[in-house]
């Protein structure tokens, strides 16, 4: 997926930390101010673990999405949220970067 061609109205600038086959993370710097921190793991073409951290302009969260498997009375474990702080956890469909900045797009609509 081409980000900066896929996501222009939402992305001003990325960083990229590491860009391998099977590793992803950039920094997506997005109009608004905000920035979303990806992470990234993959095997083959299989999404293995993610971690989307959505932060404010001050770096403080907004909303976190990740797939790490220890909180296991989600509904939708792995897949949870943080919402605001790391102890408010919820379910979570958004599993791929595609939907959690379509999420970000409609957040507050």
């Amino acid at each position: 997926m081409d980000i900066e061609t896929k996501f222009v109205s939402i992305v001003q600038r990325i960083i990229f930390l590491e860009a391998e086959d099977e590793a992803l993370r950039i920094i997506l710097y997005l109009k608004d101010g905000t920035n979303l921190r990806v992470a990234e793991k993959w095997n083959q073409d299989i999404l293995e673990k993610y971690s989307y951290y959505w932060l404010s302009s001050k770096n403080e969260l907004i909303i976190g999405w990740d797939n790490a498997p220890h909180h296991t009375k989600i509904d939708t474990f792995p897949h949870h949220r943080h919402v605001g702080n790391q102890k408010n956890m919820q379910p979570s469909n958004e599993t791929c970067l595609e939907e959690v900045i379509n999420f970000i797009l409609n957040y507050g609509k």
